[in-house]
């Protein structure tokens, strides 16, 4: 039948036929629903963007919200059904829960609008939407206005990358040792020291080969020790640049029972939002902050041990154009301008290193880096969008021709060993930081199957046996009493879309594709009494608390823990959703911000001059091992917070001698049902 649709919206577009609007029901739940070529998934694109409006029922049982077709680009810009109120999808719920029976009122004014209201029997205003009219000129048969160009000249000189001689920055910090990576800006043949407390400790020769970037390993260190650094390049007739001075602690020993604190980040310069001199935030101080990455400058005030880096961290697929217009889905709200700009796409290797340069040029991002430890994951843009291994890029309008992933993977893989403190070797590993902390940094990337398996019946790894077992075998055996998991993409949200859903997610209430891998963790997280197990996650460009509870799990599968998952980000980039929730294991929002909570469309692409919805995480751990979480704006403000107070088993019986308990405080952006509350009732 949407062969049938398909010649209907070709039909309206090849006519300049506007202001066509769809009203509906039948679904037993109301919704605003928009289908646009820029979204559709199945090839065919000439058609205009068209609003369809869903009621009902108006006395009869409530279901949904149902699953979405995505061949022509359909998404919920509105949606209230059971789900959103934490029933089941499908609960058949009496006209009692009045608030979900509803009907439509629209009307036209003398001036052309449409005002069209979703209403409840109550006669409350569920949701609504006014609509200006396309005029066409009949004599011509072409619009009256003219959308404006997309871009405009800053106006200025282009500025350098980096104003800094020598780069520098530390990593994969222990109890004993560090990696401290640096690169001579002058990009010339040179001989690189390290100097660590004022001695000369080590040093190395760089050239092209490496793009003049070397990390050295340092170790037989103290625990609990801060130490100071500095590089220095020296060329062929004896000139020396200096790097600025550089500090690390390193972490304490796995019986020491002390405070640890530290920050997560992701999704940095995507859509196009590069280095903006003129963007300016005032901050919970009281203090206005101008100019490039701003975030940096707030998690720096906060001198975290050391930091996550979860991937994206690089847009290697986006060029960052000198300016570019921001929109609220549907019209523009700004110019936003990037000065230095990037004007390529990243397939040779130089490409993937220069998009490492861009953002290591960056005066605030380079004065985190030289005082905070990072461990380093990747996600997809450090390559192309939501690659996988074996995948090729066919007729993509980002490359010339066919072009293979694993290529460009090992583009990318070369320059994010040179560019980031990694001394070899890039995989999944875990970092001890006291009694009370160990975290795991898996890798979802490079050992997955291909995304259109993800809603297979059968098993579609994300990590792999290997890395399963690993990951299985490293929380049985820490003794830490926090095991966190850097999870670089989100075990609940649902990220991508059907044929290309990018996590574990996909819909779909079953458990399916990578959800069986998932499973397979929860099982024997819970059948080895493993406890205080949390997930800190980015990549879907909103904030977010995600509990995961086999009281709600839709699966069929309830024998797992619940499980908290705090999802950060961007720091510097577009903001969109909140996403879509997949409910195979009971995953719902405790807390969410992003366009559609503050009113914008759903999929709104804000700059990060919408800077409440641009965040980091924090969290510490207390030296009698409460977990402190907290989601900040990069303003500084507190959005979200949690403490959580550890499971504490009785070694001698394996039984938990406390049961876990937690306190959580929420100030300033309301959560999205709250912010409904307010504008439907």
């Amino acid at each position: 039948r949407e062969l049938e649709l398909q010649e209907l919206l070709a039909f309206i577009n090849d006519n300049g036929i506007e202001n066509v609007v769809s009203l509906t029901s039948d679904v037993h739940f109301t919704a605003h629903v928009n289908l646009s070529p820029d979204r559709a998934e199945g090839g065919f694109t000439d058609f205009k963007p068209l609003d369809e409006f869903v009621i009902g029922p108006i006395h009869a049982g409530s279901f949904g919200p149902n699953y979405m077709d995505t061949s022509f680009g359909a998404q919920y810009e509105y949606e209230m059904g059971p789900l959103s109120l934490g029933y089941e999808r499908w609960a058949n719920l009496a006209p009692e829960v009045n608030e979900l029976q509803s009907f439509g009122h629209a009307s036209v004014s003398e001036t052309g609008e449409l005002h069209v209201k979703l209403i409840g029997i109550d006669g409350s205003v569920m949701y609504e939407k006014l609509m200006t009219p396309i005029i066409v000129d009949n004599s011509d048969s072409s619009s009256s206005t003219v959308a404006s160009d997309s871009t405009e000249s800053t106006g200025s000189l282009e500025l350098p990358i980096t104003t800094s001689d020598v780069f520098i920055q530390s990593g994969e910090v222990s109890d004993s040792s560090i990696n401290i990576m640096a690169r001579c800006n002058n990009e010339a043949g040179s001989t690189m020291k390290l100097w660590l407390d004022g001695a000369e400790m080590d040093s190395t020769d760089v050239n092209a080969n490496t793009d003049f970037t070397h990390t050295f390993l340092v170790d037989g260190l103290s625990s609990r020790t801060k130490y100071s650094y500095q590089v220095q390049c020296i060329v062929a007739d004896g000139t020396a640049l200096d790097s600025m001075e550089g500090s690390f602690t390193t972490a304490p020993g796995g019986d020491d029972e002390v405070e640890v604190s530290f920050v997560w980040a992701a999704d940095l310069a995507g859509q196009g939002y590069g280095r903006n001199p003129n963007f300016s935030v005032t901050n919970a101080n009281g203090e206005t902050v101008t100019g490039g990455y701003i975030v940096f400058d707030t998690m720096e005030a906060l001198s975290p041990d050391f930091a996550l880096f979860q991937g994206d961290l690089i847009y290697a697929d986006g060029a960052i154009p000198a300016a570019i217009n921001y929109t609220n889905g549907t019209e523009v709200l700004g110019t936003w301008v990037n000065n230095p700009s990037k004007d390529f796409v990243a397939v040779t290797l130089d490409e993937f290193r220069a998009n490492w340069k861009y953002n290591h040029g960056d005066d605030k991002m380079q004065s985190f880096l030289a005082k905070t430890p990072i461990f380093v994951q990747w996600d997809d843009h450090e390559v192309t969008n939501n690659w996988y291994p074996t995948e090729v890029l066919v007729n993509s309008p980002l490359y010339e021709g066919n072009v293979s992933a694993d290529e460009l993977y090992n583009r990318s893989l070369q320059a994010l060993i040179e560019f980031n403190p990694i001394e070899s070797e890039f995989t999944y590993r875990s970092q001890r930081f006291g009694k009370h902390l160990e975290i795991f940094f898996p890798d979802f990337r490079s050992y997955r199957d291909p995304n259109p398996d993800n809603s297979n019946p059968t098993l579609t790894d994300m990590m792999g046996p290997e890395q399963v077992a690993w990951l299985k075998d490293g929380l049985k055996s820490s003794s830490a009493t926090w095991k966190i998991i850097s999870a670089h993409d989100p075990l609940g949200v649902v990220t991508g879309s059907e044929g290309d859903y990018d996590s574990f997610g996909n819909e779909d209430p079953a458990i399916l594709g990578r959800e069986l891998e998932l499973q397979e963790l929860l099982a024997f997280i819970n059948d080895n009494g493993i406890e205080n197990v949390v997930s800190l996650t980015s990549d879907v460009h909103f904030t977010a608390h995600v509990n995961l509870s086999p009281d709600r799990a839709e699966g069929g599968f309830t024998d797992f823990k619940p499980l908290d998952e705090f999802v950060i980000g961007p720091i510097h980039a577009g903001s969109f959703g909140p996403n879509y929730m997949d409910t195979s294991f009971g995953a719902q929002y405790e807390y969410e911000m992003g366009p559609l909570s503050l009113g914008y469309e759903r999929w709104a692409n804000l700059a990060p001059e919408v800077n409440e919805l641009q965040s980091f995480g924090h969290a510490s751990v207390s030296e009698t091992g409460e977990l402190h979480v907290k989601l900040i704006g990069i303003d500084g403000s507190v959005m979200h917070e949690k403490i959580l107070s550890p499971v504490v088993l009785n070694d001698s019986a394996n039984e938990e001698s406390t049961s876990s308990g937690c306190v959580v405080v929420v100030s300033c952006p309301l959560g999205l049902f709250s912010l409904f509350v307010m504008m439907m009732f």
